[in-house]
């Protein structure tokens, strides 16, 4: 979610006619350091585009990250105020009408993280207009390029059964149109070319998996280009944890720059919780997820966290701690991040914690092969093993074969687990078919590689369905 937030929304790019004053408080506040951009903020021209849209997104940033639901009101109100004055500006110049579309588009985030998803819809339906028909008056725009690429490969990757939606509000997605507009954009002509790299790395790694190191490898540049950019450490080590090079990721933690001259970004606690808890380190786990607990302000991540501190405990042998949290999960937070709705669906099944299946998973997870093979080695499946647990293991194997590049080990592995899924709803079977494709992709079978993403998509329901049929309609879409 929060790297979605900054998807969609973070792009400050400036114009030729953008001041160095402006310049300096945006850079400030990309660094994440609101405070001192906002004491910045009374020098520069009030009347002014640039001026308006740093003010909102200095906002938006504080509510994006803390997600304090006593700032949303205050917020909402002030980005209206700011668009009513926006109109008043003269509509011919460019930056106003590209200031005029990021905050909308800040407004429809802003609603949509806190569940207001009718009205965000329709703020993002503006905002995706007015970023097209400033394309079409001013082509050679480079920031416009980049956050209407942003959002043309977005909107192109929805899920079918969302474009029904899509159609009736008029909005259309092309990945390959949006991909080239953040090509584009990365020139050196632009300013700031190296956020427009960052965006257009981050895209790279979740439409084309293929491509996974290019992209982590321009943005570990990037946040060593910058290490006092908390924001590029974010997306460093998010895109670390999402190739399971965990290490590397928590190296990028504990190097984070940090002070009070930071905005308090209490999920980089949630994260680094995650990293420990791969590597078995179940102490420092639960300090860093209590530590989140004690400073978000939001609803998403609480059923989750309490789902990662109750498997803390649990593996740790701590019966009591691990019931209290399991317990928890119900009671607290909302369930609109996959992580919050797989955490509610562990806890309302119940099922029976199978320690080692369970560590294999956090291992192989976190990028420890080796450590996730020996914990399977302790289970015994036979036919009497439940088929949960028998899918799970031969999911488990395959991810792991398949994490150590031994694709035809892993294939029939991953087969398996398809057939025992079969009748169930649990997501090994879409998660294994979209593997599968990946696998056949790399073996350049692209028949079978097809067969496999559209297996992953027919399934109806499971706990990962938004990802996984995300993940498997961009291969269609690439191939």
């Amino acid at each position: 979610m929060l790297l979605l937030c900054w998807l969609l929304s973070h792009t400050l790019v400036a114009a030729p006619g953008f001041s160095p004053q402006q310049k300096a408080v945006y850079g400030e506040l990309l660094k994440l350091k609101v405070n001192h951009g906002r004491t910045l903020l009374p020098h520069l021209p009030q009347n002014n585009a640039g001026t308006l849209l740093l003010a909102n997104y200095a906002d938006f940033l504080e509510l994006c990250v803390q997600q304090d639901a006593g700032k949303y009101e205050q917020l909402l109100a002030a980005q209206e105020e700011r668009l009513e004055k926006l109109t008043e500006l003269p509509q011919q110049e460019v930056w106003t009408r590209y200031a005029q579309a990021e905050v909308r588009l800040q407004a429809a985030m802003s609603k949509l993280l806190f569940g207001n998803r009718l009205s965000a819809a329709w703020d993002f339906r503006k905002a995706y207009l007015q970023y097209t028909e400033n394309a079409d008056k001013y082509p050679d725009f480079l920031p416009n390029k980049k956050n209407l690429g942003v959002l043309q490969v977005l909107v192109g990757s929805v899920p079918d059964k969302y474009k029904w939606f899509l159609n009736i509000i008029g909005l259309k997605g092309s990945i390959p149109q949006g991909m080239a507009n953040l090509q584009q954009s990365t020139d050196r002509k632009n300013p700031f070319y190296q956020e427009a790299r960052l965006l257009h790395a981050v895209i790279l790694h979740l439409t084309e998996p293929g491509k996974e190191k290019q992209a982590l490898g321009q943005v570990k540049a990037l946040a060593r280009s910058q290490q006092d950019n908390l924001l590029f450490q974010f997306v460093a080590m998010h895109l670390l944890k999402k190739t399971q090079a965990s290490d590397e990721a928590l190296q990028v933690y504990l190097r984070r720059p940090q002070g009070k001259s930071y905005l308090s970004f209490p999920y980089l606690h949630h994260m680094a919780a995650d990293l420990y808890l791969f590597r078995a380190d179940y102490p420092s786990s639960i300090q860093e997820n209590r530590q989140f607990l004690r400073l978000h302000r939001g609803q998403h991540y609480l059923k989750s966290a309490n789902y990662k501190l109750y498997l803390a405990y649990a593996l740790s042998n701590h019966k009591s701690q691990a019931q209290w949290h399991f317990q928890q999960i119900a009671q607290v937070g909302v369930e609109e991040s996959e992580e919050d709705r797989y955490a509610a669906s562990f806890a309302q099944e119940q099922e029976p914690l199978v320690k080692p299946l369970m560590q294999a998973r956090l291992h192989s997870d976190g990028g420890y092969y080796q450590e996730a093979l020996q914990e399977l080695q302790q289970l015994q499946v036979s036919a009497a093993t439940p088929q949960a647990v028998q899918a799970e293991y031969y999911y488990r194997k395959a991810r792991i074969y398949h994490g150590t590049d031994s694709l035809q080990q892993a294939l029939p592995l991953y087969q398996k687990a398809i057939r025992l899924s079969e009748g169930t709803d649990l997501y090994f079977a879409p998660s294994a078919s979209l593997q599968a494709g990946y696998i056949y992709q790399e073996l350049q079978q692209p028949a079978k590689a097809r067969s496999y993403f559209k297996q992953a998509l027919s399934y109806k329901h499971h706990a990962y369905k938004n990802s996984i049929d995300a993940k498997a309609k961009l291969a269609l879409s690439a191939m």
